[in-house]
């Protein structure tokens, strides 16, 4: 049977206004729920996972022994200064005409040497630090801690420039003496986490008597936490030393961050 026109086109609106509310519907539960699979935006600005940071427990197995280093090295019952100063001085700008601000970082790596601390303060709760004396009178202090992280992500920006910031320079000492200073870079083995490490070489006079003072520096990273290692003194720095320290270390920090236990001592002869 044919449907009359006027019943046709009645028909006809009606489909047209129940397609255009089912459509409307659709749009508002899309608006209420978005698809999950196309959110890319979403997802990318959620809250970022927790930065892990080491317990004091952690940090003291994360640390080095003397079984790790050899028989030449003893552990150290104090933590001071063997370097008399030697490294306390004022960087001369005019090493620097047209680069001033490399003069600033140079001056940041005295500074802290003479300190003792590469890094800043680690977070309460998340340092340990070993000192250890070796035969010929240097010194190797190792430090662990875990940092705010654009601190840290700072200071790895910072030393990793040293080399080409510093090159050779002159500082001044408080006694008024010059001493001149060589930054460059040191090879360490690679692995697990960024590595990265200097060799600083100063040469002057102290009470008329010329003395040499050579020193590694060694930086350990792994999430925020970090490893700070200084050796040498007056003997030259053992640079086999400082990559066994590096080769050894590094492992230990990543160990405990994943939540276990590094063996009391290495597996094989050091010596």
């Amino acid at each position: 049977m044919t449907m009359p026109r006027r019943n046709r086109l009645g028909y006809v609106a009606a489909l047209a206004v129940g397609v255009s509310l089912f459509a409307a519907a659709c749009a508002g539960a899309g608006q209420g729920r978005p698809n999950a699979g196309n959110n890319q935006e979403g997802r990318a600005a959620g809250p970022a996972a927790p930065a892990v940071s080491l317990t004091s427990r952690q940090a003291r197995h994360a640390l080095l022994t003397e079984a790790y280093l050899g028989s030449q090295w003893t552990e150290a019952e104090d933590s001071g200064d063997r370097r008399d100063g030697l490294l306390r001085g004022t960087v001369d700008t005019q090493d620097w005409l047209t680069h001033e601000e490399y003069a600033a970082a140079c001056q940041q790596l005295l500074d802290r040497l003479s300190g003792g601390r590469i890094l800043g303060t680690p977070l309460a709760g998340t340092q340990a630090v070993a000192v250890f004396d070796a035969d010929n009178g240097n010194r190797l202090r190792y430090e662990v801690g875990t940092y705010p992280a654009a601190e840290l992500r700072s200071a790895r920006s910072w030393f990793g420039a040293l080399p080409q910031k510093c090159g050779v320079f002159t500082a001044v000492r408080p006694d008024g003496r010059t001493e001149d200073v060589r930054v460059t870079s040191l090879p360490v083995p690679e692995g697990d986490g960024t590595r990265q490490a200097l060799s600083v070489v100063a040469k002057g006079t102290t009470e008329g008597v010329p003395f040499t003072m050579s020193l590694d520096v060694a930086l350990m990273t792994s999430g925020d936490s970090a490893i700070s290692l200084v050796n040498g003194g007056l003997a030259d720095a053992s640079h086999l030393t400082t990559g066994l320290a590096v080769r050894l270390g590094a492992p230990r920090l990543t160990t405990v961050l994943a939540g276990g236990t590094p063996p009391p001592q290495p597996a094989g002869l050091l010596d």
